[in-house]
């Protein structure tokens, strides 16, 4: 019985005395401490990662984010002359909860613009835009493009990929 158990005990000794070796190497690979605890803005790495579908660095949405909140900050009547968007964040929840009305007519002044916005799009497109809610005409834009992927902004964008494959399966008939 002795010898069932003496190469597995000898096994598992050796493999004890090993691990403090292993973990010494592992520790001694890892990256300094600072390198890892850098924040996320301040790496260089950070400037390349998108945002919004690819079309805006972490940079570019800050700065967006800034202008959307001066905009806020604007039409509630604060300052915003050296803030940062933390800061203007604060002052305008403050500014949203104090003044409840103010807020709900800003949101219904943006919301028709986005439906004025969809309506025009609409229009290009040859949807008819009466009656219809914002979601309605998204949707029905969303339709027309075949789904996610496929949409492109402009009628003649989508004319112009119509000709592209037409001419793409005539030079395909033409070479056989």
């Amino acid at each position: 019985m002795i010898k069932k158990w003496f190469i597995p005990a000898v096994a598992l000794a050796v493999l004890f005395s090993v691990a403090p070796v292993w973990a010494a190497k592992s520790v001694a690979a890892l990256p300094e401490a600072s390198l890892v605890v850098q924040h996320p803005k301040e790496s260089d790495l950070d400037s390349e990662h998108k945002h919004h579908k690819g079309k805006m660095t972490r940079k570019d949405f800050e700065a967006y984010r800034l202008e959307k909140l001066k905009e806020l900050a604007t039409y509630f009547g604060i300052q915003t002359d050296g803030k940062n968007a933390d800061q203007l964040k604060k002052e305008v929840e403050a500014a949203k909860l104090a003044n409840k009305d103010k807020w709900e007519a800003f949101k219904a002044e943006h919301q028709a613009k986005r439906l004025e916005h969809l309506r025009k799009i609409a229009e290009e497109h040859g949807i008819k835009t009466e009656g219809k809610s914002s979601e309605q005409l998204r949707e029905e834009l969303y339709n027309l493009h075949g789904g996610k992927g496929k949409r492109p902004h402009r009628l003649e964008d989508h004319d112009r990929a119509i000709e592209d494959n037409d001419d793409k399966q005539k030079e395909k008939k033409n070479q056989v």
